[in-house]
């Protein structure tokens, strides 16, 4: 589970929440229906026309996928799960037959290409990189469309104060204009602060996120294109080991269980 990327959503949820109810008499006015039809529905309206609506399913999953911290220490666990191939292999036995117990995909992938032998070691490890920047790509353009999307909300909250000073401005002539002039302009106004809320609260973090995450998969996926090449060579599983961990960061070289301590 992905604790930094609850708590943070959580306590933003206190904060806007705290504010709220110290700030004003009323906080039920922030319960506008029709501030937050007008921002939740124009920014959902603008997505759609922005991205092909497979492509928003795919980033709700990749937030999903987030908050399960799915992608958090991917690269130590594919590196002890090379390290263990290498151990086997230097130890005479088969990686095709080890194939079916591979948990990492991408690492599955690569091993099968490898083993299939119809290319050369060059042509394989040209493959297999252009195939990890292509998804880098990928997530890079997945992070981009958090960011695109969070331009709507401020400007489709400007959108609904402005409906609103037209309506409070038609009904000034009235009787009681004046008296409702302060009621119905906090009124308004809560279109633009949804707009300002769900922007910077919800989507440009989230998109901040998707760079980070693009990062570790890179990383994660150098080291299984790294691995393989390894492999292929029939390195010792202590050179594959000390060489994968050129990866990681000290802190967590020190949090990776050595071949020598697993055996």
């Amino acid at each position: 589970m992905n604790l930094s990327f609850i708590g943070g959503f959580i306590l933003g949820l206190a904060v806007l929440l705290g504010s709220i109810l110290m700030g004003v008499d009323n906080p039920l006015i922030f319960a506008n229906t029709h501030s937050l039809l007008i921002v939740m529905g124009g920014t959902f309206a603008a997505a759609m026309i922005c991205f092909p609506f497979n492509h928003l399913i795919g980033i709700v999953r990749v937030i999903l996928r987030t908050m399960t911290g799915e992608y958090s220490d991917q690269a130590l666990v594919t590196i002890g799960e090379i390290v263990e191939l290498a151990r086997k292999s230097s130890s005479g036995g088969s990686l095709g037959a080890e194939l079916s117990n591979v948990e990492n995909p991408f690492l599955r992938e690569c091993l099968e290409l490898s083993l299939d032998g119809t290319i050369s070691d060059d042509e394989l490890e040209d493959v297999l990189y252009n195939r990890v920047e292509i998804q880098n790509v990928k997530y890079k353009q997945e992070g981009m469309t958090f960011k695109i999307i969070a331009k709507f909300p401020p400007a489709f909250g400007l959108i609904g104060t402005t409906l609103g000073m037209i309506s409070l401005l038609q009904g000034m002539g009235g009787a009681g204009g004046i008296e409702k002039l302060g009621p119905a302009m906090s009124t308004a106004l809560t279109a633009t602060f949804w707009g300002l809320v769900l922007a910077n609260m919800v989507l440009i973090p989230l998109g901040e996120n998707m760079s980070t995450v693009s990062q570790q998969d890179l990383i994660q996926r150098r080291v299984v294109v790294e691995g393989v090449m390894l492999l292929k060579d029939r390195k010792h599983y202590m050179v594959v080991e000390e060489y994968l961990k050129s990866y990681l960061s000290p802190a967590m070289r020190n949090r990776l269980v050595t071949s020598g301590e697993a055996a």
